[in-house]
């Protein structure tokens, strides 16, 4: 679940869950945090917990809504299918292209296409945490939106 009021990160989890919404794997954040790879998990974790996130995807959406990282500048939107917007609301709460599949009545292919046009169309390909971070510059969450 995401957008949990009175979230509070500590600026070590913020710091990480900065660079994971900047699409930034584990040990990237570890070199850039000057820290261990362990440290930034624990901290992703910890952070995750708080947020009642199961995912890294959720949490990056439940820390914009919170207000405690600011959301990112906003860009130009590209405009998302129908398909594309549903896929988008599962993975802000979460959810992996697995775990979409027994929420949605289309056949499995169309949910992988949609998941992967999604991701292409952000320009986040292979990088779902940064995909929130694009979708919220883009106002497809957030702002306007909601919480989405």
């Amino acid at each position: 679940m995401s957008g949990r009021v009175g979230l509070r990160l500590t600026g070590a989890e913020l710091d990480a869950v900065a660079l994971a919404a900047d699409g930034l794997k584990i040990r990237a954040i570890a070199r850039r945090l000057n820290v261990t790879e362990a440290a930034v998990q624990s901290r992703l974790r910890s952070a995750r917990l708080k947020s009642r996130s199961a995912r890294t995807t959720a949490l990056i959406h439940a820390v914009y809504t919170s207000g405690q990282l600011k959301p990112p500048a906003p860009v130009r939107a590209v405009p998302l299918s129908a398909d594309q917007t549903q896929v988008l609301g599962y993975l802000a709460q979460g959810l992996t292209a697995a775990g979409m599949r027994p929420l949605v009545t289309w056949p499995q292919w169309r949910l992988f296409d949609a998941y992967a046009d999604l991701l292409a169309d952000l320009d986040a390909t292979d990088r779902p945490a940064y995909a929130i971070k694009r979708a919220w510059a883009m106002g497809h969450l957030g702002r306007e939106q909601g919480t989405a």
